[in-house]
């Protein structure tokens, strides 16, 4: 047997494996009962049909036409087709207009102002403008003038004045027609923009628990009239997290829609595939990277997160864009330190995104910084003109990373809070009244180690092949699909075939690459094992680099033959990742938003959570609240359902969960006194939440007895009262409770809540 046909006996014993391991994690989801329902339902059906439609129509219209500007204009006519069927055609081009204005004001201040170099790309631009934005922001709160409508002033002057003033630093932009796709190419983009359809088809009706908790609320509870510093008197760790992001849209925040939020992240979801390319292309061939894009494109655990309004997509962008000019660092030597600067500069921001960020970001720069050291690879100051400029970004970000946490700071005493407020309080900081130091969990406290091995390899097993089980509910969704085990498989037959030599600034990469997986790997890996509660977000990282990582090794392999057997084993988890990409979102959506072309371009989603609210009895309560959204209110119901009231709300869930403080209720003084630091103005109870047998039952009866509720009024059995923390208890106090025990539809005590 010759060597050629034992290689291509190897390759096709990987492709083997990797079908046997999609059959096998397919039979695994579909013994799942959900499963099989979501793949029964009309809506997922019709998702598919539209799905494969839509990628025909790209595929069509890229072999169609000859030049690269008429593929890209019909791609975005398809697109806005899609869009505005979908509802959702005016808050994409909204959010993508205001990106626009983030771009064009970080392209003035690197190149007109600080006269850095026109390419160093997008991404540098998007560093600028985003950091500087959140500064003046900040800025704006500290002098009483961070209201939204401020911000939203301000937007719109600045960005008439940067069109006016500003268009010389845009540069020409090109003719568009001197890139030409290959055939493969062209396969592969029209999959990565069907995967983004696939996401911005549902946007509308994915918005999920956290996101309606914290991430639409921005308006109310990051504003109440002054600015972000203000304290609102929230309890819950959620709402003193760091909120970079939050501030960023800040100006978005206030429209109809929450779709004018969420599709911010639609559009940074294409930012996380750009980067992902660029990276790949310091190791791989053009259509190499493209390939690795489209991969990143099907993983769920990546792409689910663009629906949301929540930070990870934003932060996973920034933090590539770190990894991708420390890259450039090292490619483009030492004088070129500005690349250094940006890196640097992505990585102070990350910080103000995500509070697990300190851990992965710093895991990853951290590394990179080492091996600058170890290599001697300091910035040489002076040797190259143009780049003194990059010290005003570093300085940009700092300044965000200080007004970011400084809200923090000001709130809870604590500069980062989340699992972090043990830690910070050991090492001298002080918690404020009246939040709680939350310790960082462990699900391995108390096993031994066989125990602590079974229990990784448990969930091992569902990372790379089905994440279902008591402690996999947060992967599911937002999971990485069959990519871990597949690119496992490619590693190691990449590795059997051995690679070609590096040599120069390309063995310098490819070590510095190595530096930084490793580490990280075992990061990710002592997360899996030690975390409580493990969520398929946590790792979108961890999928971007083991994916650059392993279609390195494949591409560099001494045998073309192994890469050719990775793009046709790629195809199959390309499949495998739009049947379960579709059957997954973070709040369960089925199918895409109904098609309509009658309509304003967008869906109002405060229209309809008021429509809900009057549906469930609460319209006079609503009409009450709407008139004053700096009110403040604590909401005894479902959370977080009764969070969609028009003003500044937080829940009893709030309060009592594990990211509060339960000992509030433990007595009616101890949460009286909690309404007056919180400056409640209303309680809400909702009908048939709470009875004789629940605390918050019990405390609101007291409450009203002694005068410190004031009902205003009962709408079909909810509660509406009027806060007054002096109240005493007297004859009309008395009446009060009597009212309450005749008007309040308590639950019944064999109610489960």
């Amino acid at each position: 047997m010759g060597r050629s046909q034992k290689h291509g006996y190897g390759v096709l014993l990987f492709m083997f494996f990797s079908a046997a391991g999609i059959l096998y994690s397919l039979n695994q989801i579909l013994n799942q009962e959900v499963f099989q329902w979501i793949m029964n339902q009309r809506e997922y059906k019709t998702m598919m049909a539209e799905t494969a439609g839509l990628f025909a129509a790209f595929c069509f219209s890229g072999f169609l036409f000859p030049k690269s500007k008429q593929k890209l204009m019909a791609a975005v006519l398809i697109t806005a087709v899609f869009l505005w069927a979908h509802v959702v055609f005016v808050p994409v081009l909204v959010s993508g207009l205001y990106l626009a204005y983030i771009l064009f004001f970080g392209r003035f201040l690197r190149v007109s102002l600080w006269k850095l170099p026109k390419d160093d790309g997008l991404a540098s631009d998007f560093l600028a403008g985003a950091s500087f934005l959140i500064v003046i922001y900040c800025l704006m709160s500290a002098i009483g003038i961070g209201s939204i409508g401020y911000l939203t002033a301000f937007v719109f002057i600045s960005g008439g004045i940067l069109l006016l003033f500003g268009r010389s630093c845009l540069g020409d932009g090109g003719n568009g027609n001197g890139l030409n796709f290959t055939g493969k190419e062209l396969l592969l983009l029209s999959f990565l923009l069907t995967m983004v359809c696939l996401q911005a088809g549902r946007l509308n009706i994915a918005i999920d628990y956290d996101s309606l908790w914290y991430g639409v609320r921005s308006r109310y509870i990051l504003d109440n009239g002054h600015g972000i510093y203000e304290n609102l008197g929230t309890i819950g760790i959620v709402y003193t997290y760091s909120k970079g992001f939050e501030v960023l849209t800040l100006p978005l925040s206030q429209l109809p829609s929450y779709s004018f939020v969420t599709s911010v992240n639609l559009w940074l979801s294409l930012g996380v595939l750009f980067m992902g390319y660029q990276i790949g292309r310091f190791y791989m061939k053009r259509e190499q990277a493209v390939f690795l894009a489209a991969l990143l494109s099907g993983v769920p655990g990546i792409m689910n997160m663009a629906v949301t309004a929540k930070s990870d997509i934003i932060t996973l962008l920034v933090q590539e864009i770190m990894l991708y000019y420390l890259l450039c660092y090292i490619k483009a030597g030492r004088k070129s330190w500005r690349y250094l600067g940006y890196g640097t500069a992505a990585f102070f921001i990350s910080l103000t995104l995500k509070p697990t960020a300190l851990i992965f970001s710093t895991a990853v720069f951290g590394m990179g910084f080492l091996y600058l050291l170890g290599k001697l690879l300091l910035p040489k100051f002076g040797a190259e003109g143009g780049n003194a400029g990059g010290l005003a970004v570093v300085a940009g970000s700092l300044l965000a990373l200080g007004g970011i946490w400084a809200r923090t700071q000001l709130l809870t005493g604590l500069p980062l809070t989340s699992v972090f407020s043990s830690l910070l309080t050991r090492i001298g900081f002080h918690l404020k009244y009246p939040f709680m130091v939350n310790t960082i969990p462990n699900s391995g406290a108390g096993m031994s180690m066989k125990e602590r091995t079974v229990h990784l390899a448990n969930r091992l097993h569902g990372f790379f092949f089905c994440p279902v089980g008591e402690d996999m509910d947060h992967v599911v969704l937002a999971w990485g699909g069959y990519l871990l085990y597949f690119l496992l498989l490619l590693w190691i037959v990449s590795c059997f075939y051995g690679k070609n030599v590096d040599r120069g600034k390309n063995c310098q990469l490819s070590v510095f690459l190595k530096v930084i997986y490793v580490p990280f790997l075992v990061v990710n890996l002592i997360s899996l094992g030690m975390l409580t509660q493990v969520d398929g977000n946590y790792f979108m990282l961890f999928y971007v680099l083991t994916a650059v990582y392993v279609l390195k090794a494949a591409a560099e392999a001494k045998e073309k033959v192994v890469w050719r057997g990775g793009i046709g084993a790629g195809v199959w988890v390309l499949m495998f990742s739009v049947f379960f990409t579709a059957m997954t979102s973070w709040n369960w959506s089925l199918g895409f938003t109904p098609v309509s072309f009658h309509h304003k371009g967008y869906y109002n989603h405060q229209e309809a959570a008021r429509q809900d609210m009057v549906s469930k009895g609460n319209g006079r309560v609503w009409d009450i609240l709407a008139a004053d959204p700096e009110a403040r209110l604590i909401a005894i119901g479902d959370h977080p359902d009764v969070l969609a009231f028009p003003c500044n709300v937080q829940s009893y869930d709030d309060i009592t969960g594990v990211w509060g403080n339960v000992a509030l209720v433990k007595k009616m003084d101890y949460f009286v006194e909690f309404m007056d630091y919180a400056k409640a103005e209303y309680v809400y109870v909702q009908a048939g939440y709470t009875g004789e047998e629940n605390r918050s039952y019990s405390l609101v009866r007291d409450m009203i007895e002694w005068g410190k509720l004031i009902p205003v009024c009962y709408d079909n059995g909810n509660l509406l009262a009027a806060v007054d923390v002096n109240g005493d208890y007297n004859e009309k106090s008395a009446r009060a409770l009597t009212e309450f025990e005749q008007c309040y539809i308590k639950k019944e005590a064999n109610d489960n809540q």
